[in-house]
């Protein structure tokens, strides 16, 4: 029986191989302008067949596993006020393989629902709408968180004169996003989510009040710059009909008067930030607890009135006890932090965002650390966790 399935499952994949190849040739042969559109639709759509395919044959798999999450999934206002912590993580695999993430939920014992991946802005294939990552991740049963990124300098002046040159971009570039300069990104991103349908994530410059890290900071724009380009995007989302869209507005709460960089309610869906511990590695870091990263600051957080996500979580090996600070940070948290509506890992081995020297955040291959965040998230009574016990 089983060879019989490997057959079908072979013949199917190999014909879907023709007709794409085909419905390619045909295109190429027809059309006027760039494929790239096209064929990043053919892909996505390949692999959601494939995937389907594989499932059929071969079991339901992940998605099986998150049957808890698909009503979630499914609908925008269940994601904008979830009844649950939802878990996720980010990799640095993504976008070449997902292998980081199944390791992260073997080790943790769950499977995640979100899956976070970072997209800058540009006219780089990488830079346009992830069709078929974000297709990917939902066949697999999860939904898309996406960091999007606006790096203003990585937009072309041949392509796009009415822009300010490369050199002037980044000084109070954000005034020049809510003026209607990069509409043409804009309104294509939205296309793309409109096409997409399902709902998603998309956590719009985050740390926008952090005057060192990132060019869309406030040593470049004001915190009015910053909100008029927020409102201006999220409106040509809407008037896209891209309304499948879940805002999270992302600051960096160790700085001060982060709460003045918020674009209003009817413009923000979560409320995001990060809590990573770095421990002493660097003249401006030491070991922090979770507590002392995040926990004071939840009750300004929370006042918002909207679900708050931990966004980037995490704690490095130097420096004090990892498998504690993890066991500190989880244990109770749904009830120590009720506004919490999600916790996303931030599995990567080779950050140097703020760092002179490459830090590993990852911990599957860490027992004692794994063995810690499974304990600690059992009691939160996931059906994908209990289903793995």
């Amino acid at each position: 029986m089983k060879r019989r399935n490997r057959i079908a499952l072979s013949a199917t994949l190999v014909a879907s191989g023709v007709v794409a190849v085909g419905l390619l040739t045909s295109l190429s042969r027809g059309a006027a302008g760039p494929l790239s559109g096209t064929l990043s639709w053919l892909g996505a759509v390949a692999g959601s067949v494939e995937h389907r395919l594989h499932q059929r044959f071969g079991g339901p798999g992940r998605s099986a596993a998150l049957a808890w999450f698909a009503p979630y999934g499914a609908s925008v206002e269940r994601l904008r006020h979830p009844d649950a912590v939802l878990l996720g993580a980010y990799d640095s695999g993504i976008p070449q393989t997902l292998d980081g993430i199944v390791q992260l939920e073997q080790s943790i014992g769950t499977t995640l629902p979100i899956i976070q991946l970072y997209s800058a802005w540009g006219d780089r294939p990488e830079h346009r709408f992830p069709i078929e990552v974000v297709t990917a991740i939902h066949d697999l049963g999860s939904t898309p968180l996406i960091t999007w990124e606006p790096w203003l300098t990585e937009f072309d002046n041949g392509r796009h004169p009415e822009i300010a040159l490369r050199d002037a971009r980044e000084r109070h570039g954000l005034i020049a996003v809510a003026r209607g300069d990069y509409d043409f990104y804009i309104d294509a991103w939205a296309a793309g989510a409109r096409e997409y349908g399902h709902p998603f994530f998309v956590r719009l410059a985050h740390e926008m009040n952090d005057p060192y890290r990132y060019p869309w900071g406030p040593q470049n724009n004001t915190k009015e710059e910053f909100i008029a380009a927020w409102r201006h995007i999220v409106e040509r989302f809407r008037s896209a009909g891209a309304q499948n869209v879940v805002w999270v507005w992302s600051p960096h709460i160790a700085y001060q008067y982060w709460e003045l960089y918020y674009p209003g309610d009817a413009y923000v869906d979560w409320v995001a930030t990060g809590a990573l511990n770095f421990g002493p590695i660097a003249q401006w870091s030491q070991w922090w607890s979770f507590a002392d990263l995040f926990g004071t600051k939840y009750p300004r957080l929370a006042a918002f009135g909207k679900p708050v996500m931990v966004a980037e979580f995490g704690s490095l090996a130097v420096g004090g006890d990892r498998a504690a600070w993890y066991r500190e940070a989880l244990t109770g948290l749904p009830r120590r932090y009720p506004a919490v509506r999600a916790v996303v890992f931030f599995n990567t081995a080779g950050d140097q965002t703020v760092t002179y020297q490459r830090v590993d955040w990852t911990f599957a291959s860490d027992s004692a650390v794994a063995m810690t965040i499974r304990r600690a998230i059992e009691p939160w009574g996931h059906p994908a966790s209990a289903a793995r016990r």
